[in-house]
């Protein structure tokens, strides 16, 4: 797994390369749309209408690429249905009162833009509710991977047959590891507690197994990378259970590069089964907070994570 320097902020060529890399896998998908048939006659083409989902902001270098690519099916089949369903969404009002029409394939102008229709909406970026086949989407959250945002990202829905979907999260959580999943918080503590570190050193790790957890088997992590922005460090993650793209496009894995100090290791005497049986029962009331389960049972972070995890339940204030 390749690393980055995390002292050096995400200049403009790291970004680039991430987004770039976005692109190719997404005009790999919508070249796998296209079924070419030599026929007496000629050349008989058939194209699969595609819905994708996004998060623009002020940034619509994804979409504009979206609508060009439409350009290319224009060329190839001559027809009035959409086959490219573009759905765009923003939140803040400011931002979506600036930002609508603002662009020119916002205008949906057929004489142009043929096969090639796109919506822009104001309010929260949903699960897919408009494709029984060939979505794709990028929720460019920014925020932290709660699961909110996790259960509209991965949502059963957004995998149909032949779905690819891209997701941004922010690294720093700022409000405390009790905002993650369960899963995702146990996964980190037990890293933390054998290995040291913070919990950026171990959050992508730890949201690319939840997903991989939490979809089904022939959805596949194509891409999770790390990059420092100009505030906190992100993850960008990309699963597909299309074809073309996992044959196309060699899985991309990078971290940003950290200095994590090893934790001083310290004996531990393992829990017995009744310990296990009354931590468990604790964790299911609610009543206790991390602190006194760890006095009260000598145990670990990491075990009370892993408990959780495996379990259920959360402690005080959690």
């Amino acid at each position: 797994m390749a690393t980055r320097n995390a002292g050096q902020l995400c200049n403009n060529r790291t970004k680039a390369e991430y987004r770039m890399w976005v692109l190719k896998a997404f005009h790999i998908w919508l070249r796998g749309l296209i079924h070419l048939t030599a026929t007496r006659s000629g050349r008989h083409c058939v194209i699969d209408p595609a819905t994708i989902y996004s998060l623009p902001a002020t940034l619509w270098e994804f979409e504009q690429f979206i609508a060009g690519e439409s350009l290319s099916f224009d060329i190839l089949k001559t027809t009035k249905q959409t086959l490219m369903d573009l759905h765009c969404f923003e939140r803040e009002w400011p931002v979506y009162a600036a930002q609508k029409d603002s662009r020119s394939f916002l205008l949906n102008d057929k004489t142009l833009y043929k096969n090639f229709h796109a919506n822009y909406s104001h309010g929260d970026i949903p699960t897919n509710c408009h494709a029984k086949s060939n979505f794709g989407a990028w929720y460019d959250f920014c925020g932290n991977p709660i699961k909110k945002h996790l259960d509209v990202a991965i949502a059963r829905q957004n995998f149909k047959h032949n779905s690819l979907v891209f997701v941004t999260f922010d690294c720093n959580v700022q409000a405390g590891i009790k905002v993650l999943p369960v899963e995702i918080q146990g996964f980190i503590a037990e890293r933390m507690d054998a290995e040291g570190g913070k919990m950026c050193d171990y959050i992508t790790d730890a949201t690319v197994e939840y997903i991989n957890n939490n979809t089904g088997n022939k959805v596949k992590c194509i891409m999770s990378v790390e990059y420092q922005a100009q505030l906190h460090p992100m993850m960008l993650l990309g699963f597909t259970n299309s074809a073309e793209v996992l044959e196309c496009c060699p899985p991309v894995h990078e971290r940003i590069e950290r200095q994590v100090v090893p934790i001083s290791k310290k004996s531990t005497t393992p829990m017995t089964q009744q310990q296990k049986d009354e931590l468990r029962g604790c964790l299911r009331s609610g009543a206790f907070t991390q602190t006194q389960l760890r006095k009260r049972y000598n145990c670990t972070n990491g075990q009370i994570g892993a408990m959780i995890a495996h379990h259920g339940g959360s402690y005080a204030g959690a």
